[in-house]
């Protein structure tokens, strides 16, 4: 079990679970995009519940390695579902210049193109 530290809260959930939803952050991240995930997460007398976060960039979150012995019941499900998502991600970023509208420049000293 791991648990997943947000600005908003803390939530106890699954290993894959954790890691997955840190690998989709990081996605989001670089792409400049955020999205609200679900999540199992494990209550404070041993229930099971879910949790709905926002992921972003500027969104920080952290994951703690929690030495409990009960797992979330569907983690793998979850996980898969938000890899699922982290890999549909297009990426958005684009260049800010082509290459092809670099000048060329003679340098006279060593007789090269400079790029």
């Amino acid at each position: 079990m791991k648990s997943l530290i947000t600005q908003v809260g803390t939530y106890l959930t699954g290993d894959a679970t954790a890691d997955a939803v840190l690998e989709y952050w990081k996605a989001l991240a670089e792409e400049r995009r955020s999205d609200v995930v679900e999540i199992p997460i494990g209550g404070p007398a041993g229930g099971r519940s879910s949790v709905r976060v926002t992921l972003g960039a500027m969104l920080p979150i952290a994951v703690v390695h929690a030495e409990l012995s009960p797992q979330i019941d569907d983690d793998d499900k979850a996980a898969a579902g938000i890899r699922a998502r982290a890999h549909a991600l297009t990426p958005t970023a684009t260049s800010a210049f082509d290459s092809a509208d670099v000048p060329q420049v003679f340098d006279p000293e060593c007789e090269s193109d400079l790029v």
